[in-house]
C-alpha cells in the first residue's frame, strides 16, 4: 500500500510540472547593414522577443547583409515575431536555409 500511494504521490508531482518547452533555432538574413549601428539596432530587435538570443552572426557575400543564428522558447516567441520585430525597425529579414546567405 506505501508504494502505491508513493507511486501516485510520484505521478502528481510530475503532472504538476509543464511541459518544457523547446529550443528553436533558426537563420535569419537581414540585409542593409551598412554600419555597427546597424547591427546594433537589428540586435537590440531581436532580443526585444521574449526567450530570443543571438547565438552568431555571419558577414554576407554582398555588402550590408549578414545571417544571425537565433534561439527561443519556442512557447514564449515564434520565427514570425522575430522577423517582424527586426523589419519593425526598418531592415529587410527572412528566415533563410542554413547554406544559404
Amino acid at each position: 500500500m506505501k508504494s502505491l500511494h508513493l507511486a501516485l504521490a510520484v505521478v502528481g508531482t510530475l503532472a504538476a510540472f509543464p511541459a518544457s518547452a523547446a529550443e528553436q533555432r533558426i537563420n535569419i538574413g537581414v540585409g542593409e547593414l551598412t554600419c555597427p549601428t546597424c547591427s546594433y539596432t537589428v540586435a537590440a530587435a531581436m532580443r526585444g522577443v521574449p526567450s530570443v538570443e543571438i547565438i552568431d552572426f555571419t558577414e554576407g557575400k554582398e555588402f550590408g547583409t549578414g545571417t544571425y543564428i537565433v534561439a527561443f522558447d519556442d512557447e514564449a516567441a515564434d520565427q514570425d515575431m522575430i522577423v517582424e520585430a527586426i523589419r519593425a525597425t526598418g531592415y529587410p529579414a527572412d528566415i533563410v536555409e542554413s547554406g544559404d546567405s
